[in-house]
Order: C-alpha cells, then structure tokens, then sequence
C-alpha cells in the first residue's frame, strides 16, 4: 500500500518534531551529561559493530579481537 503525500508530509512533521526536542532537550544538559551520553553512544556503536562483524573477519581488524 502506497502512502499518500498527505500522509508522508505527516510522519516528516513527526520527524522533525521529534528532532527539534531532541536538540532542545540535548541543548539544556551540562557539559558531564553530554559528555556521558556521546561516550555511551560510543560504546554502545562499537558493540553493536564487534556483534555483527563475523570472527572470521575480526582476525584482520586490530583491536577486535
């Protein structure tokens, strides 16, 4: 089922919004707790990606093992 443009320029605006609180929430933090967030999004990136990397491929990348 094809979405309409009516419906597409919806969930954008939803997007968007969701964005913009998203940076006003992040813009009222202090400088530790946006620290802690970038490094937790660090770690959590660099899980996911030593998750789904097979071994057989980690062996040829320094620092996977």
């Amino acid at each position: 089922m094809r979405q309409t443009e009516k419906e597409k320029l919806s969930d954008i605006l939803v997007i968007a919004g969701l964005a913009a609180f998203a940076y006003y929430k992040y813009s009222k933090l202090t400088s530790e707790e946006k620290s802690k967030i970038v490094s937790d999004i660090r770690e959590t990136g660099r899980n996911i990606i030593k998750e789904m990397i097979p071994d057989q491929v980690k062996s040829f990348i320094p620092g996977m093992k």
